[in-house]
């Protein structure tokens, strides 16, 4: 789907306020004056900041317009079903992660992802260790963020 700078300006202004919003349930951590809804809020500031710049510019530059409008590649089965099979790795990641650790599902669906998706072998096997390694790595040891954990991978934490 194609969005015209200012349709996607307005969707990132509301999105920013959405999240901000829902941030403002989160609860402070005792003793402390921040808790888990400070960086929610960070990160919705940031938003609205983009999306009010992205409308004054497509205004500024004339675009007027609000459309949405779906690329070519929709038309194209071949081109769904790829993009189709992409969601569903997702529900799978989702679904089987919790069983059998983060470290062995992450790699799968991505290789089989970039592999749908036209990436060569090689290329698909070398980055999805290397993303799976470091994502593991930041949110796990740098973040404090708990992935599912493999008894299989566990010297990676």
């Amino acid at each position: 789907m194609r969005v015209t700078d200012l349709t996607l300006g307005i969707l990132t202004l509301l999105g920013g306020i959405a999240i901000f919003l829902s941030a403002m349930n989160f609860q402070a951590i005792p003793g402390q004056a921040y808790g888990a809804g400070t960086m929610p809020r960070a990160v919705a500031c940031v938003t609205v900041l983009v999306g009010l710049f992205m409308i004054v510019q497509a205004i500024l530059s004339g675009d007027r317009s609000i459309a949405f409008r779906f690329a070519g590649w929709t038309r194209d089965t071949a081109a769904m079903a790829r993009a189709a099979f992409v969601l569903v790795l997702i529900l799978g990641y989702i679904l089987v992660s919790p069983i059998i650790g983060f470290v062995p599902t992450a790699f799968v669906v991505m290789c089989a992802a970039m592999l749908t998706l036209g990436t060569r072998l090689p290329v698909a096997v070398i980055v999805s260790v290397l993303a799976t390694v470091a994502i593991q790595q930041s949110f796990g040891k740098l973040l404090l963020v708990p992935l599912p954990r493999s008894d299989l991978f566990s010297f990676l934490w």
